[in-house]
């Protein structure tokens, strides 16, 4: 439980100065305004602009789950647009909507003023498997301090792994960063 916690703080968390190192995945360019970030695992379209933050540049308050976080290039002092992705080891028999549940409940329980906004179901491809899941949306702060964030959500279940793809940005988020991480969102897709 204490990882789905550290899930959700990650992106929170990223609004930070890291570095943009490209550790050993494989950069595929795909249009003049995205590019397809592959890992060994995944893959997932991200705009261009965006500064990628690899494991290897991330400070000690990021949890080991995260892999990869991609942040807007326009920098906001309260709160900087991103997306990233985290892999946890889950028992094999959890379905992707088990570990959305379950990830949901938990930002249920460590953000304040949590309110859930959307479920959209989406379907995953690997190969000529299909996963049913879903994408969550929802909004909450992490403490009263802080501002409301809203964050979008898609849960994963592989093999006895769980991968939590969020993005995450201000409510006043210009139209056009809310679409990218959408974008990102559904792009996902298991190698």
């Amino acid at each position: 439980m204490k990882k789905l916690f550290l899930l959700l703080i990650t992106t929170i968390l990223l609004t930070g100065c890291f570095g943009n190192e490209n550790g050993n995945s494989e950069i595929i360019t795909s249009n003049p305004n995205y590019t397809v970030y592959k890992d060994a695992d995944f893959s997932i379209s991200y705009p261009k602009d965006w500064e990628i933050i690899n494991k290897n540049t991330f400070t000690s308050n990021v949890p080991a789950e995260t892999i990869i976080a991609f942040r807007n290039n326009l920098k906001n002092e309260v709160f900087t647009a991103n997306t990233n992705i985290s892999k946890i080891q889950i028992p094999k028999e959890t379905t992707s909507e088990d570990l959305g549940k379950s990830t949901l409940l938990k930002s249920k329980e460590s953000l304040i003023s949590f309110k859930e906004l959307s479920k959209d179901p989406i379907i995953i491809k690997l190969g000529e498997t299909e996963i049913q899941t879903f994408i969550s949306g929802f909004e909450g702060k992490k403490s009263t301090s802080d501002p409301i964030i809203k964050f979008k959500q898609l849960y994963v279940s592989m093999k006895g792994f769980g991968y939590v793809i969020t993005g995450a940005y201000l409510p006043y988020e210009d139209e056009s960063v809310v679409k990218m991480i959408d974008e990102m969102l559904h792009s996902f897709s298991l190698n």
